[in-house]
């Protein structure tokens, strides 16, 4: 999109106000009128008041100056305060569609773009686009007025002199549009730098136990002044060509209006019929370099919110993630299966998943095993449709994963990933997440969780804030509450995706058999990579470099002294030795 075409679009953000901007355009018509007419009143205060002495004159003259000041004022009022409106409302409306748009990106984009500068974009570029959308309309405006009606008066008073003055214009806006072309360009390397300034600080505040513990600080010291060297570099840049382009305009124009003057004064155009006239013309033409000067800076706005316009609407012309099919999954029985099913990354060359097929039956409870990068968590991901690009093909209760809508394939199925991403609110909403509070339901998850535990330890019990990813809580406390908000929702399917991880084994088995007794006949995926997970599966998938290799439940896989035999043999031994190491010394 070009700047005309971006503008446009950011300006039907104005027109469900337009009642409220019209109503500050009259202010600024009457502002341009009342600041235009101090130029007017100079012809007969000179002339009738200092010249003939004329006493009408002498008494309408302060009656005349105060009313325009008044107009001025109630002018400006209404000018000022409705586009200040308009600005807060542009903002927050264009803030939520922008917000809204980013929330139902798919995950692919998520994956390529940092959540800082996300950020950045929805509070420093909307602020941006605000400005152009609204000051800059002012300006744009209201100086226009107050030039066309002072060029008015000025061509009133001598049409000749206005003609000359007049040729400063093509000049003018020559250095307008090579400033504007620079402005953009700079703006957007600005906006780029303010997402790499929150990019490294919320890295650094949210690793600040990294942080200390590596005794870091120089590094993040200077990885935070690169960027932000960078964004002070590109706005001093801007800083140069806004005080460059300005004056430039301000000297050609004053030199148009020395000639002019000097033109005025020889009678070379024709002589004024007064002192007054003169006077009038003079106040006019040098009244006219302020508005001038406006209209000259208010290109390092419009540029500068037409640069933050073209990132914000190249995000809101982006695809939403799909719904998928029309298939609407409800009730689901919690039949899956997968059939030759491969997938790549976009950031990757490497199969994540190599033509896997497996199949599980409603009510099962299935252990999909594997070291770090085997595909595991790939198989989840699918599930819930984060990616649609895989070969193969995924059925769920018999229905191609494609024809289900996915809105209703999320609602039967609920994932408690690794990841227990907490949110910085109160224990009792982190786990009622997205749905009303069943008070019945709240406490069966809470006891199946083990939550009930640490619940009197906390200040304010569930309505305690649990801060920020849910710093206040231990690892596998968060971990508790994420498998609580997955067992809260009404589900078909539950996908555990290492979410006992940060627990204990004796809280782990402890933990597994109430999630068992929980879920009642409904099927359960238990991701891990640790085998005590899923000894009690009904049957465990073991995954290797992508592929399925092994299948059957622990003691035909031990049997089989495979892949998962090697495993498991590993880990007990791990286990013992651990054990062995504690018991001596407790002696």
């Amino acid at each position: 999109m070009n700047t005309f075409q971006i503008y446009k679009r950011l300006l039907k953000y104005v027109l469900p106000y337009r009642w409220v901007f019209i109503l500050g355009l009259l202010g600024m018509i009457v502002v341009a009128i009342s600041e235009a007419s101090f130029a007017a009143l100079l012809k007969p205060i000179m002339d009738g008041g200092f010249v003939d002495r004329d006493t009408t004159v002498i008494k309408l003259t302060p009656l005349l100056l105060v009313g325009a000041f008044m107009a001025r004022g109630v002018g400006s009022f209404a000018d000022q305060y409705s586009i200040g409106w308009i600005a807060r409302m542009v903002i927050a409306d264009l803030r939520s569609e922008l917000f809204e748009k980013m929330i139902q990106l798919p995950v692919p984009y998520h994956d390529h773009e940092t959540s800082a500068s996300l950020v950045a974009k929805l509070i420093y570029d909307i602020e941006q686009v605000a400005q152009a959308a609204t000051l800059a309309i002012r300006v744009l405006v209201k100086d226009a007025l107050l030039t066309l009606a002072l060029l008015g008066w000025l061509i009133y008073l001598n049409w000749q002199l206005t003609v000359i003055f007049l040729t400063i214009t093509p000049v003018a806006a020559v250095i307008i549009r090579v400033a504007g072309r620079r402005f953009r360009t700079v703006s957007e390397r600005i906006q780029e730098s303010i997402g790499n300034i929150a990019q490294v600080s919320k890295e650094a505040f949210q690793a600040h136990k990294i942080l200390k513990s590596f005794k870091a600080y120089r590094h993040e010291t200077v990885s935070f002044e690169r960027v932000n060297l960078s964004n002070r570099d590109q706005a001093i840049k801007k800083a140069v060509i806004g005080a460059g382009s300005v004056p430039l305009v301000l000297i050609f124009v004053g030199m148009n209006v020395a000639g002019v003057i000097y033109l005025a004064m020889t009678g070379a155009t024709g002589s004024f019929i007064s002192a007054g006239t003169f006077a009038s013309y003079l106040g006019a033409i040098l009244m006219l370099m302020a508005p001038i000067k406006r209209l000259a800076m208010v290109n390092e706005l419009l540029q500068t919110g037409v640069a933050a316009s073209k990132s914000a609407f190249d995000i809101l012309d982006m695809e939403s993630e799909s719904d998928g099919g029309r298939h609407i999954m409800s009730p689901a029985f919690g039949n899956l299966e997968f059939r030759n099913v491969s997938f790549t990354y976009s950031s990757s060359n490497t199969a994540a998943l190599n033509n896997v097929s497996f199949s599980i039956s409603q009510g099962d409870f299935v252990g999909i095993v594997g070291e770090s990068g085997s595909g595991k968590s790939t198989i989840s991901s699918l599930l819930v449709a984060f990616y649609d690009t895989f070969c193969g093909e995924i059925l769920i209760d018999g229905v191609s994963i494609s024809e289900h809508s996915v809105g209703s394939l999320r609602e039967e199925i609920s994932l408690a990933p690794q990841d227990a991403t907490l949110f910085n609110d109160t224990l009792i909403r982190n786990i009622c997440y997205g749905a009303d509070t069943d008070k019945g339901r709240l406490e069966a998850v809470i006891e199946a969780t083990g939550i009930d535990r640490f619940i009197p330890d906390l200040p304010d019990g569930l309505e305690t804030n649990i801060g920020e990813r849910g710093a206040l809580l231990s690892g596998g406390q968060r971990q508790r509450v994420a498998l609580a908000r997955a067992l809260y929702r009404e589900f078909s399917i539950l996908i555990m995706d290492e979410a006992t991880s940060g627990i204990d084994n004796i809280g782990e088995e402890e933990l597994r058999r109430n999630i068992r007794n929980f879920v009642g006949k409904r099927t359960v995926l238990a991701i891990s990579h640790r085998l005590s997970t899923v000894v009690d599966a009904d049957c465990i998938y073991v995954l290797h470099q992508g592929r399925l290799i092994e299948s059957g439940d622990h003691e035909t896989l031990v049997a089989m002294g495979g892949y998962y035999g090697a495993l498991y043999s590993n880990q007990m031994n791990s286990a013992q030795l651990t054990q062995h190491t504690l018991d001596r010394t407790s002696e």
